[in-house]
């Protein structure tokens, strides 16, 4: 029996619920919105990690819940004729979690053995289940309380963390994530509150893109979709070994669109744009903080957004 174990631990983050998770675990599958959604982490080999989330609306029937969950499982390994052990409550695991109610684990044999724990959570009324598999070769029991233990959930109405890869960051209350990109070399969160945009951005190697080129030039290339309509100006300042860029935009006239190939008429709002763009030559990154706002009284705090954005270390 293979016992696994993990030197670094780093968070993970989504839709205001965090984990500390194996360094070696990164984001597979991510779907679904703040009431409703799941995340699955990988390894090299297998998912290793399931995170799903449902608003229970006031339901914190949690065993319920699980004997439902568990009688599928039977139906499911009865319709396949495959083998199927299950160990509800098992005692190997010392759990601490008060922030959550209405806790249960078990595991679940058949061709992994899937560690399981499901929860209801006060602080934001949400069911919140996690999946951890191993190979029956494997055990990760030495892993498994250190992961689970570490479950946080966040209220409505504070500040959302969000943390994967290599990128922490926080959405400021009210701002809902509209979209994203998790790429090669690039991480992009959106964030959306009415009509105003908050967008987070995460590059890799930094060094070699501003090889050839300087931030300001990099920046108006990079995201020249989203600035097309706009007027910019950059102000470029040396902190140290890091460059830091400040950007203002302001809406183009709308006459400017009777030049543009058909059709002319733009129902884009009008917006304005406050970012910050620096380097981080220690971690070869660049993050990128752009908001976009009508009224200036609606704009997002840059600098508190700005002050949130980090690079997240090798491990706990």
């Amino acid at each position: 029996m293979k016992n696994l174990a993990f030197d670094t631990y780093v968070p993970f983050a989504w839709q205001g619920i965090g984990l500390a998770i194996p360094s070696e675990w990164n984001p597979g599958k991510i779907s679904g919105e703040a009431n409703s959604g799941e995340a699955r982490l990988d390894d090299s080999q297998i998912a290793r990690l399931e995170l799903e989330w449902k608003e229970a609306r006031g339901d914190d029937r949690v065993a319920q819940i699980v004997d439902r969950y568990i009688e599928g499982l039977a139906k499911n390994a009865k319709k396949q004729k495959s083998r199927l052990r299950v160990e509800r409550n098992p005692q190997a695991i010392d759990l601490d979690l008060p922030a959550m109610q209405n806790t249960q684990y078990f595991l679940w044999e058949s061709r992994y053995t899937v560690h399981t724990l499901a929860t209801y959570s006060p602080i934001s009324d949400r069911l919140i289940f996690i999946r951890i598999m191993e190979h029956p070769d494997e055990t990760l029991t030495p892993v498994l309380p250190r992961v689970l233990n570490t479950l946080r959930d966040t209220a409505p109405g504070e500040p959302y963390t969000w943390a994967l890869y290599d990128l922490i960051c926080q959405s400021p209350p009210g701002y809902e994530l509209e979209n994203f990109d998790l790429k090669s070399g690039h991480i992009g969160l959106k964030f959306e509150r009415e009509n105003t945009l908050l967008n987070i951005d995460r590059l890799s190697l930094a060094r070699t893109i501003l090889n050839n080129k300087n931030l300001d030039e990099w920046y108006m290339e990079f995201f020249a979709k989203s600035l097309r309509h706009m007027h910019v100006e950059t102000d470029l300042q040396i902190r140290g070994p890091n460059l830091v860029l400040s950007v203002n935009g302001r809406p183009k006239s709308r006459w400017h669109g009777l030049l543009q190939p058909l059709p002319f008429w733009n129902t884009r709002p009008r917006q304005n744009l406050s970012g910050r763009v620096w380097t981080d030559l220690e971690a070869n990154k660049i993050f990128a903080v752009q908001t976009f706002w009508k009224n200036s009284e609606d704009a997002p705090d840059l600098d508190a957004c700005c002050a949130d954005v980090t690079a997240i270390s090798n491990g706990t």
